[in-house]
């Protein structure tokens, strides 16, 4: 176990990166790797395009939609293990589907053999999704047994290595109980680490200070990654700080700190893998800037959206990184365009089969007593 108290600066030669840097030049990896997180980046798509048309049409009153933000949360979810803990906010559902599922257990037969990119976590795949769809739609059934229809829960499988800790609506909140998690990691003489996403929006408080100081001068294994989707609701980054890149905030803590481009997988894995090195090595936190286009309003039915200028909108979506990922398996040969069209039709049908039977169960039982807290 790391003593807190024997801290002593990293040399050079010690740390990967400079705070801050920018994103290193990306290496290339096996084509497996990429189909697969093409597969999961797939699904968590068709997953919210559901959800966005249950809204639609009145079935849901409510949703935060995770478009475009697939990249990232996905390659993030590919870097860590079971034991590690995974602490996600409502732009999260890549990371989740990512680290709850086994692929060969809901769509067999859909990657070519071989071996993944990580051990998936042991446990009934299934099992879980059904339980998430539920969570989302208010049933019994869900995580919170129909307390709440969101992602405002925690799931743990102890046998399986499942350590999930979901939002809280303080965003920055988000922050200090990541890094009490990595503390108890570290503590415990575990080289597991925790994994925090936030918005921009959020390194505006005083949590991110607190949290991010605190978690710098113990070494905890802890990284956190700010997904800067460049507004927040409806601030536009320049009216939200004055630094040029939130990233360079590293330098202040003494910690390294990457800018990536978050609509790029291959980018955001390689940089998740060092400073998850980094952390279970006992060298402390890694400061993560994922860059994004927001492509869907702060929640579905709001006029947050109307409040980015037309030409920014377009650019986003012209950089959807789903769109740039299967025109390079496509262009590199990797994938046929057949492929990727029966990659989207399974994962929609998936989505849909789930919705469907979580909407067929009860929903939770009215004035009967729900527990809130652990027993």
């Amino acid at each position: 176990m790391i003593d807190p108290r024997a801290r002593t600066p990293l040399s050079p030669e010690e740390d990967t990166y400079s705070a801050a840097d920018s994103c290193p030049a990306v290496t290339e990896m096996p084509d497996r790797t990429l189909q697969e997180m093409h597969l999961y980046m797939r699904l968590a798509r068709e997953w919210d395009l559901r959800f966005e048309k249950l809204f639609r049409t009145g079935a849901l009153s409510k949703w935060y939609s995770s478009v475009g933000n697939e990249a990232t949360t996905v390659a993030c979810a590919s870097a860590i293990e079971a034991g590690d803990a995974l602490l996600t906010l409502h732009r999260d559902s890549g990371a989740i589907l990512r680290h709850y599922l086994d692929v060969d257990q809901i769509l067999p037969g859909a990657l070519p053999a071989g071996k993944r990119s990580r051990s998936p976590l042991p446990g009934d795949s299934q099992q879980r999704l059904l339980r998430l769809t539920c969570q989302m739609l208010g049933r019994q059934a869900g995580f919170s047994a129909g307390h709440e229809r969101s992602y405002h829960y925690n799931h743990f499988e102890e046998e399986h290595g499942l350590i999930h800790i979901g939002m809280i609506s303080h965003l920055g909140s988000m922050i200090p109980v990541a890094a009490g998690v990595a503390l108890a990691f570290q503590q415990a003489g575990k080289d597991r680490v925790a994994i925090n996403f936030i918005g921009e929006g959020a390194t505006s408080t005083g949590d991110f200070h607190e949290g991010l100081n605190i978690a710098s001068v113990w070494r905890l294994p802890f990284i956190l990654v700010i997904e800067n989707n460049q507004w927040a609701f409806s601030t536009p980054t320049s009216q939200q700080y004055a630094c040029d890149r939130l990233v360079d905030r590293a330098i202040g803590y003494g910690i390294p700190g990457v800018q990536v481009d978050g609509n790029n997988p291959k980018a955001v894995l390689q940089v998740m893998e060092t400073a998850v090195a980094r952390a279970r090595a006992g060298e402390g936190p890694t400061l993560i800037e994922a860059m994004l286009g927001r492509q869907r309003g702060h929640s579905e039915g709001d006029d947050s959206l109307t409040q980015v200028p037309v030409e920014e909108l377009e650019q986003y979506h012209e950089n959807d990184p789903l769109d740039l990922l299967e025109k390079e398996l496509t262009d590199k040969g990797i994938a046929s365009h057949a492929w990727i069209e029966e990659i989207r039709e399974r994962c929609a049908a998936l989505i849909v089969k789930y919705v469907d039977e979580a909407m067929s169960l009860p929903e939770p039982e009215v004035g009967k007593h729900r527990s809130i807290y652990a027993e």
